[in-house]
């Protein structure tokens, strides 16, 4: 739930959502209201009924969520009230574009909106207790928002001061004594009074080198003259390119990713700085180079008055500096791990944006990291050891929110038996929220004996370098592939290699994956860049996209459909005896040629996340596939005839992941929507059909 805790929000307002053109079960409504409305009850006029609803933050919007008592038909007025109390659960799906809710109250879990997550703290309402300043940089939610802490660990979204920005920072740039927010090439003046809308060019411009990526700036008084100068860094990829540059064993042709640090002096003043051309930072007399985004932690790491460096990287390690020279003149020692009692930090995914910070207030400094997923973890420094500072191993802050996240890019899909829901994502897990009385229990990691199921690249995994070694990509949808009348979970990744899982019991607990078994007459066909060469009955396809186990060919065994290894939709034939037939491109498009899904190299192919479902009842089965949103081929006497994106809302930069459902039963697909942010969208079928139909305007508007 968001919630502005120090609003004088209204207590009231008056809505009438308008008629639908038919009669719809279960249609969905919304009604935007002011930015700092929080706890909604929606009244039916009419009979005077109270209506489970819920209200999220759409990126620069705030909607009520409900489902209409009636059937959409003739216009239909509703009281909203705020602050109200309610007993009952935020319903899970209304499906006018809400993110999928868990159905039941006092949820608390991961704290975390987007992608890509900056974590600042600060006291932002003055109450003594630490909060956030939380900037996400994606589709579609980006933005900085703030996260108030209610009690120890556990927060709660407040309010949005404008667009997200990467690896931001606070500081006080034109020494007026309110925080800015620094980010990147730009920075904010006085954001707790305008928020985060008018930038202000930055005090140092980005590189001009063509592949520069992850620039940041920090404040510090590097040579304790009293004015505050700049350190900016940033990722160098020009030597690494980007994907397609393994030699035939897996070995990375190119280089590694480097991440420079430099210091901009300030000769000016606070109040007017005026900073010098970049010195490069060196450690042990030679320039300081971190594997990407070095993410530079500017604090007394050691306790004896000087500034010393804890820098991230692209991907899960950070490196100590000690200062061995004065304050006024740095002087760093080489580069080493920072050490945990059980080993080197090392944080679960990667693209880390760590901040220094005193969070348990025990006069040492802590890390404060933004993740890759949009989580927020804290690693609590516990001294000195061996004259470098030692953490303990990272944990999570957490939210009350009601809303459903599972990582990015996440890929969602449901058990039509049970309505329990299956989530992949980049970093490799796949989760099982189940259904329970009507809601969503907290997620669940599968696991295989003791240890959690997850897929990672690997130093060569991926075709887009050792650099993605952290990232998984799982693409999941289930059916009977074995033919033995119960479901499994079919499987995709990074690696683009099929594979299945029998479902797990209540624990989460399921098997090893057992591979898709082609029975090729040659060599198996495979992407041509990929270095690794498959086992003799792998089926290996391209990356990322979603496979599908169903009985196409209505021979009452099941089949394999996915993308094969150049991106033509083919349909692998089963056979019955535990292996499948060569793909065979059988779905035509429009124009009687082969259905090609994507016609891209490397890392820019696959990717497609493809459903065939009944979508618009016609007794045959159309694709839904991802596009900014959702798009589908209706399927015309076997012809798929491209009809294009709905809904108009973009959920996409990289991917979505699309997936009907019927989820009130009417026998009309409904549509949820995995998107980047690692949220679920909800879309009735009202809602694609008469997507004017489900605002809801003040009287006499």
């Amino acid at each position: 739930m968001l919630v502005f805790l120090f609003s004088t929000a209204l207590s009231q307002v008056w809505v009438e959502a308008p008629a639908y053109d038919r009669a719809w079960q279960n249609p969905p409504a919304r009604a935007a209201v002011d930015a700092d409305a929080y706890q909604p009850v929606v009244t039916d006029v009419e009979t005077g009924n109270t209506i489970p609803a819920k209200i999220q933050q759409q990126r620069d919007k705030r909607y009520v969520y409900w489902v209409r008592e009636d059937d959409g038909t003739k216009p239909r007025r509703f009281r909203i009230d705020f602050q109200a109390d309610t007993n009952d659960a935020e319903p899970a799906f209304v499906g006018a574009g809400d993110m999928m809710n868990y159905g039941r109250k006092r949820v608390t879990r991961d704290l975390g909106i987007g992608l890509w997550a900056s974590a600042l703290p600060y006291d932002w309402n003055r109450d003594g207790l630490t909060d956030l300043v939380y900037s996400v940089q994606d589709v579609p939610q980006s933005g900085v928002y703030i996260y108030l802490q209610t009690k120890p660990g556990v927060f709660e979204q407040a309010e949005r001061l404008g667009d997200g920005h990467w690896h931001a920072a606070l500081g006080d740039l034109n020494g007026d004594g309110n925080v800015d927010l620094l980010a990147k090439d730009v920075w904010f003046d006085d954001i707790r009074t305008k928020g985060v809308v008018e930038g202000i060019a930055g005090p140092v411009a980005r590189p001009e080198e063509k592949r520069y990526r992850s620039f940041m700036v920090r404040q510090a008084d590097w040579d304790n003259d009293g004015r505050i100068d700049i350190i900016s860094a940033g990722g160098d990829w020009n030597e690494y390119g980007w994907d397609q540059a393994y030699d035939k064993n897996g070995n990375w042709k190119r280089g590694p990713l480097h991440g420079p640090m430099f210091y901009h002096r300030n000769f000016g003043s606070n109040e007017e700085p005026l900073y010098s051309d970049p010195v490069r930072l060196e450690a042990d007399d030679h320039p300081i180079d971190i594997y990407g985004s070095p993410v530079p932690c500017i604090a007394d790491w050691d306790g004896d008055g000087d500034y010393d460096l804890i820098c991230g990287e692209f991907r899960d390690e950070f490196t100590y500096f000690e200062n061995k020279g004065t304050p006024e003149n740095p002087r760093f020692d080489r580069g080493q791990p920072v050490m945990t009692s059980k080993g080197p930090l090392r944080i679960e995914l990667c693209m880390m944006s760590p901040i220094p910070y005193d969070w348990d207030g025990d006069g040492r400094v802590d890390l404060v990291i933004g993740q890759e997923d949009g989580r927020v973890s804290v690693a609590l420094n516990r001294g000195l050891s061996r004259g470098a500072p030692t953490f303990l191993e990272e944990r999570y802050l957490r939210e009350a929110s009601s809303t459903i996240k599972s990582g990015g890019l996440v890929t969602p899909w449901i058990d039509p038996a049970t309505r329990d829901l299956y989530v992949g994502n980049t970093a490799g897990f796949i989760e099982k929220f189940a259904w329970v009385r009507g809601g969503y229990q907290d997620g669940r990691r599968l696991s295989i004996d003791r240890d959690e199921f997850r897929i990672e690249a690997g130093y060569n995994g991926s075709v887009q370098g050792p650099a993605e070694e952290k990232w998984g990509y799982t693409v999941l949808s289930m059916g009977d592939v074995d033919n033995d009348g119960l479901q499994e979970i079919l499987c995709n990744s990074i690696f683009g290699q099929i594979q299945y899982l029998e479902m797990p019991d209540t624990r989460g607990r399921t098997t090893l994956p057992v591979s898709v078994r082609v029975a090729w007459k040659s060599d198996p066909l495979y992407p041509v860049w990929n270095w690794w060469r498959p086992q003799p009955d792998d089926l290996v396809v391209q990356w990322r996209t979603t496979p599908l186990a169903l009985d196409w060919n209505e021979d009452g065994l099941t089949d394999i459909v996915s993308l094969d290894h150049e991106g033509f939709l083919a349909m692998y034939k089963g056979a019955g005896d535990g292996y499948f037939a060569p793909g065979k491109r059988v779905f035509m498009g429009e124009d009687g040629k082969p259905l090609r899904l994507n016609d891209r190299e490397g890392g820019k192919s696959g990717r497609a996340k493809i459903q065939l479902v009944d979508w618009d009842a016609d007794g045959d089965l159309d694709l839904l596939r991802n596009t900014q949103n959702t798009g589908w081929f209706e399927n015309v006497d076997g012809a798929f005839t491209w009809r294009g994106d709905f809904p108009g809302r973009k959920l996409a930069r990289h991917t979505t992941a699309p997936v009907a459902f019927d989820w009130n039963e009417d026998g009309e697909q409904d549509l949820l929507v995995g998107a980047e942010d690692g949220h679920i969208y909800c879309y009735h079928r009202a809602a694609l059909e008469e997507p004017e139909k489900i605002t809801a305007r003040p009287f006499g508007d």
